[in-house]
C-alpha cells in the first residue's frame, strides 16, 4: 500500500491507526479531520518522507510513531499537539520550517525521542527552549546529527543546551562535530544510566569522565578519529574507595585510528574487585596504532574480540568463564593458553593463527578445550594431524595447509556442520576404515569455491543425520558420494552449482542414485557443459521432490511425464540460460506445477508447448502458473505461436499468467490477452515509463 485513501477523513470516530512496516509513500490532508485519533503508527514506513502539512489539528492525539521513517522535516506548529505522550522522532528542518523550540511545548513527552539533523538548528538558544531537563517521563534519548564535520561553537552550545534530566537511562550521540563534549555529560548523578553510545564523534579529542556512572552497563565508543590517549580522566575523578566502572557489563572500541595508548587504572586490591570488575564482553576493532593497554585482569569476562589492532602488544586477558574468544589481524597479541571454558573461538589471518596452531600441537589431544564446540579459522596453517576433536560441533576452514590435503572426518565425531570456503588446498575428505558410525552428527556439509577438490570418502559417508550438501566451483570434482540412498537417508537438500568443468561427475549422473533419497525435498543445479544433450533423464527424480532448480543451461531441456513421473510434488522448475533456450514441456500432466522460466540476459528466443502434448485433461483441481521473466529483450523477441497459442486458449481456464517483461511496451502482451480472452483470469505485469504497472484485463 503507497497510498492511504482520502476516504479514511470519514471515520471520525477512529481512535488507532497502524500503517507500520508498508510501504506507504504519503498521507491524505484528510486525516488530519480525524480528531479522536489517539495513536498513529507509521513504523519503518521506509517510503514515507513527509507528513501531511495540519497535523497540529489532531488534538487528541497521544502517540505518534515515526521511527525509521524517511521523513526530512516535520510540520509546523507541532507544538500543538499538546496531548502527546509519546513521540519516537522529531527531525529538524534545515528551511526552518520545523523549529526545534517547539518540542518544549510537549510537556508530557514519555518514553523514547530521537532528535535528528541537529545541524540545522540555527541559534543555540531554541535547543535550550526543548527544555529536556523537566521532560522526568524520558528514558532513552538519541542526539544526532546529519553529517560529521567540524562546525565550530554552535553545535557545542547546542548540545549544551539540549541536556537531559538525570533519571534518563540510554544516550547516544552521534555525527556530533563538537570538538568536546558538554560539562552535563560529565555529571555523575546521572545514577539511572545503564546505556551510552557515542559515535562518529570524529572531532572530539578526548572521552568524557563517564566511569563514575554507577550503574553503566553498557558503553560503545566509536568513530573518534583524533583521540590518541584514554587516560584517567576516562575514569572519572570520584574517590579512590568508589571503584570506576563498577557495572560495565559490555565496553566497545571501534575505528579509532589515533589510538595509541589506554591508560589502565590501578586501583587498591585489584585482585578482589578492580576497574573493570563485571565486565563479560570486551571488543576492540579498528585500531591500528593502539600499541599499549589491554586489561590484563577481567575475572567476569565471557567473550573478547579484538580485529584489526596489529600493533597491540598485550596477551589475552586472564578469565575463568571466557566462552567466545575472536582474534584477527592482531600479530603482536599473545595467545599463552586457551580458556578452559571455550565454546566458541575464531581465529583470522596472521602469526596469532600460528601461535594458536602451535599451541594446539604442543598440548596433548589437539590442545582444544573440551568445551569448544564452534571453531572458525581463516588462513594458511598447518592443521595437526591425528589430534582427535571430541567437542568441536561447528568447525569452518578458509584456508588449509600449503599443500593438497585430506580432511579427516572421524577425528571430529560430535561435528554437525563443516563449511570449507575458498581453499585450494583441499583435495577430499576422508574416513578411515571402520569409523562410519562416527559421523551420526554431521547435518550440514558446504564445500564452496575449492579448485582442487575431488572425491568425497571412499565408500561413502555414512551420515544417517546428514540434511544438506552444498557443492560450489569444485571443478575438479569426479563424483557425489557412494551409496548416498542408502547412506544418507536423512538428505534433504542437494546443490550443485557452477561445477563447469566436471565431465565425469555429469557423465555418471545416473548413478547418483537420486529417485532412492526419499527424504530429498530440494535438487539445485548448474550445468555448465554443452554435452549434456538434456537433463534429466528419465526416473531420476525422487518422489519426494518439491523444487527443482536447473541454473545455466545450454542444452534442451525436457521434462516429460515419464521424466517427472516419479517426482509428482514437484511445485517449482526454475531453468535459466545465456544462449536461446527451447523449453519444451513433453505430454504432461499438469497438476499443482509452478512452472518457472527464468531468462536473466534477455535472449530468451522462444518458449513452446510440443505439438504432441496433451492438454485435455487441463482443468482439473489445480491451476498451472507460468512465469515468465525476463530483464532485458533487447535483442531477443519473445514469442508464442502455434500449438503454444492454441493451448493457451483451449486449455487453461484454470490458469493464472503472470508476465514480467521489464522492457516492453504496454502494446506487446496484448496477443496474449486477445488469445485467451473470456477463457482465463490474466495478469499483466510490465515496465514501462520507470514504472511497474500491473493490470487486470
Amino acid at each position: 500500500m503507497k497510498e492511504l485513501p482520502k476516504s479514511v477523513g470519514n471515520l471520525k470516530h477512529l481512535r488507532y491507526l497502524n500503517l507500520s512496516y508498508t510501504s506507504i509513500e504519503r498521507l491524505p490532508n484528510s486525516l488530519c479531520t480525524l480528531y479522536n485519533l489517539q495513536t498513529l503508527l507509521l513504523s519503518e514506513c521506509e517510503s514515507l518522507t513527509k507528513l501531511p502539512s495540519k497535523m497540529w489539528r489532531l488534538v487528541n492525539l497521544r502517540h505518534l510513531d515515526i521511527a525509521k521513517t524517511k521523513l526530512e522535516e516535520m510540520p509546523l506548529h507541532m507544538g500543538k499537539l499538546r496531548n502527546l505522550r509519546s513521540l519516537t522522532t522529531f527531525v529538524v528542518s534545515k528551511h526552518n520550517m520545523s523549529n526545534i523550540k517547539e518540542l518544549g511545548e510537549l510537556l508530557h513527552l514519555s518514553g523514547a525521542l530521537s532528535l535528528l539533523n541537529l545541524h540545522n538548528v540555527q541559534h543555540a538558544r531554541d535547543a535550550m527552549e526543548v527544555n529536556l531537563k523537566d521532560k522526568q517521563h524520558l528514558y532513552e534519548l538519541v542526539l544526532e546529527w546529519g553529517h560529521d564535520k567540524d562546525s565550530s561553537e554552535n553545535e557545542i552550545n547546542v548540545l549544551e543546551h539540549l541536556c537531559p534530566h538525570s533519571k534518563l537511562e540510554s544516550l547516544t550521540i552521534e555525527n556530533y562535530g563538537g570538538t568536546r563534549f558538554p560539562k552535563w555529560l560529565q555529571d555523575c548523578s546521572f545514577s539511572n544510566m545503564v546505556y551510552i553510545r557515542l559515535a562518529n564523534c570524529k572531532y572530539c579529542y578526548s572521552w568524557p569522565p563517564l566511569g563514575d556512572l554507577p550503574n553503566l552497563k553498557k558503553l560503545f565508543v566509536e568513530g573518534f578519529h583524533v583521540v590518541s590517549h584514554v587516560d584517567r580522566e576516562f575514569y572519572g575523578g570520584g574517590s579512590s574507595a568508589v571503584k570506576p566502572f563498577r557495572s560495565l557489563e559490555i565496553l566497545s572500541f571501534k575505528d579509532m585510528p589515533e589510538w595509541q595508548e589506554w591508560f589502565l587504572f590501578e586501583g587498591k586490591d585489584e585482585d578482589e574487585g578492580g576497574v573493570f570488575y563485571n565486565l563479560q564482553e570486551l571488543c576492540i576493532i579498528k585500531c591500528p596504532k593502539l600499541s599499549r593497554g589491554l586489561p590484563n585482569h577481567l575475572p567476569a569476562l565471557m567473550a573478547l574480540q579484538i580485529e584489526d589492532c596489529p600493533q597491540l602488544v598485550a596477551s589475552v586477558p586472564r578469565s575463568p568463564n571466557l566462552s567466545k574468544l575472536q582474534l584477527s589481524n592482531c600479530d603482536e597479541l599473545l595467545l599463552k593458553e586457551l580458556p578452559p571454558r571455550l565454546c566458541q573461538l575464531e581465529v583470522g589471518e596472521g602469526r596469532i593463527l600460528q601461535s594458536f596452531v602451535e599451541l594446539m600441537m604442543s598440548i596433548p589431544g589437539g590442545g582444544l578445550p573440551t568445551t569448544l564446540k564452534t571453531l572458525p579459522i581463516q588462513g594458511t596453517f598447518l592443521l595437526p594431524r591425528r589430534h582427535y576433536y571430541p567437542s568441536l560441533e561447528e568447525l569452518q576452514i578458509k584456508g588449509g595447509f600449503d599443500s593438497l590435503w585430506c580432511f579427516p572426518l572421524e577425528f571430529y565425531p560430535k561435528l554437525k556442520c563443516l563449511f570449507v570456503p575458498g581453499s585450494e588446498s583441499l583435495e577430499s575428505l576422508s574416513v578411515s576404515e571402520g569409523s562410519h558410525q562416527d559421523l551420526i552428527s554431521l547435518t550440514s556439509l558446504n564445500i564452496f569455491c575449492c579448485p582442487n577438490f575431488v572425491s568425497f570418502p571412499n565408500g561413502g559417508l555414512c551420515a544417517p543425520n546428514l540434511t544438506e550438501i552444498r557443492i560450489l566451483e569444485c571443478e575438479k570434482l569426479e563424483s557425489l558420494p557412494e551409496g548416498m540412498c542408502t547412506l544418507l537417508p536423512s538428505l534433504e537438500s542437494l546443490t550443485l552449482l557452477k561445477c563447469t568443468l566436471c565431465d565425469k561427475l555429469f557423465s555418471r549422473h545416473m548413478e547418483w542414485g537420486l529417485q532412492g533419497l526419499h527424504s530429498l525435498k530440494q535438487f539445485k543445479i548448474w550445468i555448465g557443459k554443452e554435452k549434456v544433450e538434456s537433463f534429466p533423464d528419465e526416473a531420476l527424480l525422487p518422489p519426494t521432490l518439491t523444487e527443482f532448480n536447473i541454473e545455466a543451461l545450454p542444452c534442451k531441456v525436457s521434462l516429460s511425464d515419464k521424466c517427472l513421473a516419479h517426482a509428482p510434488s514437484i511445485d517449482f522448475v526454475l531453468p535459466s540460460a545465456a544462449d536461446p533456450l527451447a523449453f519444451i514441456i513433453q505430454p504432461l500432466h499438469f497438476e499443482s506445477k509452478l512452472l518457472v522460466v527464468q531468462q536473466d540476459k534477455g535472449r530468451l528466443r522462444e518458449w513452446h508447448v510440443s505439438d504432441e502434448t496433451d492438454t485435455s485433461h487441463v482443468g482439473g483441481r489445480h491451476p498451472l502458473l507460468v512465469y515468465v521473466i525476463m530483464k532485458k529483450s533487447t535483442n531477443g523477441v519473445f514469442s508464442a505461436g502455434g500449438p503454444c497459442l492454441e493451448f493457451l486458449s483451449r486449455s487453461l481456464s484454470l490458469m493464472e499468467t503472470m508476465w514480467a517483461c521489464k522492457s516492453w511496451s504496454t502494446t506487446n502482451p496484448c496477443w496474449m490477452d486477445h488469445a485467451i480472452k473470456g477463457v482465463m483470469k490474466t495478469y499483466l505485469l510490465f515496465h514501462h515509463n520507470g514504472k511497474d504497472i500491473f493490470c487486470i484485463p
